[in-house]
């Protein structure tokens, strides 16, 4: 269509990307300290009180068992869905379903008690988001509770080699009559948003957030020799729930030294491979493109993304 660019440099030089920042609400923008970071917490609410069952095979005792849950993000953890209770016979097992989907959320903890309002941390690993927990002894009761503030806030997710480009690509089909050779008209039909970076990074905790399917995670092997044995690694593969998060560029000005220019997509996804160069020559450099989701009950023009910049 003419007039209508299919991507745009607006970030000219290195910025920094950061993963589930705060979405605005229509009409205004991400809020940015004086060196360019996002500002707010409570970017994850907290969820949905979870549905409760039991089935037999465990070794709980006849009590009424309560629960709350919560989600967790790269920065912090969300205050505690509604309590919710169930009656479990003895000899039985408590099913915690789990939270829906949520961008921005890597995971979920659990706490249970036999007492109202008096849950403890049940999980010693970050349960993931689709896979629902078995309460099969008798809840821990020595652990934390849930946190009475929402400490969930835009995760740093690196910084950037060169340009960043910003993409509108719209999509226009042609419609064709009989016996006329040219189309008589068209009509606008579908737009694919993105943002398309270089990351220059090394650092594999970081490099999780680009891999769908990734797991970042460090360790001691005692099979490598003695001063060896410390490791960080990042496995991947197999089925899993494609993240979605909002996703900023932030990148400082060239021509206006201490204001900034913001890209941001409300709600994307990692789309393009992840291609991960390492060399001792120079830093790992990490090729990503996110792609944007629309918000339907965002107004028309104001349903993907944003660009800005501060003046």
């Amino acid at each position: 269509m003419a007039g209508v660019p299919d991507r745009a440099k607006i970030h000219q030089g290195p910025g920094n990307i950061w993963f589930g920042c705060q979405v605005p609400s229509p009409g205004s923008r991400l809020v940015l300290d004086v060196n360019g970071s996002p500002t707010a917490t409570g970017v994850i609410a907290g969820p949905a009180a979870p549905a409760l069952s039991s089935v037999t095979g465990g070794t709980l005792a006849a009590e009424t068992y309560y629960v709350e849950v919560t989600l967790v993000s790269g920065t912090g953890e969300t205050t505690p869905s509604a309590e919710v209770s169930l009656a479990v016979i003895a000899d039985n097992e408590l099913v915690v379903q789990s939270p829906a989907p949520t961008p921005g959320a890597l995971g979920w903890n659990v706490y249970v008690a036999t007492t109202a309002s008096a849950e403890k941390l049940q999980n010693t690993g970050l349960i993931p988001i689709g896979s629902n927990w078995m309460q099969t002894v008798a809840p821990v009761s020595t652990t934390a509770a849930p946190p009475a503030t929402n400490s969930t806030a835009a995760l740093y997710g690196g910084a950037i080699l060169g340009a960043t480009t910003v993409g509108f690509k719209p999509k226009i089909d042609e419609i064709f009559a009989d016996q006329v050779t040219a189309p008589i008209d068209a009509r606008f039909t579908s737009e694919e948003d993105f943002i398309e970076i270089t990351m220059l990074e090394t650092d594999l905790a970081k490099l999780e957030n680009l891999l769908s399917n990734g797991l970042y995670s460090t360790g001691t092997d005692t099979n490598q020799p003695a001063g060896f044995q410390s490791y960080e690694q990042i496995t991947f593969g197999g089925l899993f729930v494609v993240p979605q998060f909002s996703v900023a560029v932030i990148s400082p000005r060239v021509a206006c030294p201490g204001k900034y220019v913001v890209s941001q997509l409300y709600e994307a996804y990692p789309d393009a491979q992840v291609s991960l160069a390492f060399s001792k020559e120079k830093p790992t450099e990490a090729k990503v493109t996110f792609k944007g989701l629309a918000i339907p009950s965002r107004p028309l023009g104001d349903q993907v993304g944003q660009i800005w910049r501060q003046l």
